[in-house]
């Protein structure tokens, strides 16, 4: 009993504190915007660069949650302008030598939307929505079982977590 309330914690917890974790890896970037791009793909994306650096900077989260983003605007109107987003330390070794690089937060605002689609891709939400099913299987055992409400919560926080990840 106690292992399944401790693995459904895990579950619950794993992507708010993957994101968490990878907050603490963003290194800010400052520059003045020159140039912007715009993809052709279904939900658009943004290519730009800076005037202090000879790299590309683009964010292609294409989900759902993409939609809510405003980068658009932020990038046509801060032409000329100073902007600020954040780059994952790994890429911090690419600055500078012209490389393309996945920019996080562009002026520090949807962060962690763009963590999300930064670490998640489809197939790693196909995995993780096979677990919340599993999960849900292992909860509805432990409801049965145990005779425990806290089963029944667990398995309404996995059907949440299902919709949501099946949704973006």
């Amino acid at each position: 009993m106690t292992i399944i309330i401790i693995i459904s914690i895990i579950g619950i917890l794993y992507i708010p504190l993957r994101l968490v974790s990878l907050k603490n890896n963003l290194i800010p970037i400052q520059g003045s915007l020159i140039d912007v791009t715009k993809s052709s793909t279904r939900i658009p994306f943004y290519r730009f660069r800076l005037s202090d650096y000879p790299n590309i900077f683009y964010n292609s989260g294409t989900g759902f949650l993409s939609n809510l983003k405003r980068d658009k605007e932020i990038l046509y109107n801060s032409v000329n302008k100073e902007i600020t987003f954040f780059i994952n330390r790994k890429d911090f070794s690419k600055l500078g030598r012209g490389d393309d690089i996945k920019y996080v937060g562009l002026q520090k605002k949807n962060v962690f939307i763009d963590l999300f689609y930064y670490d998640y891709s489809s197939f790693g939400k196909m995995f993780f929505s096979m677990f919340c099913i599993l999960m849900m299987c292992l909860n509805l055992y432990g409801r049965y079982a145990f005779k425990t409400k806290i089963f029944e919560i667990f398995i309404l926080f996995y059907l949440f977590y299902v919709i949501l990840i099946l949704i973006v």
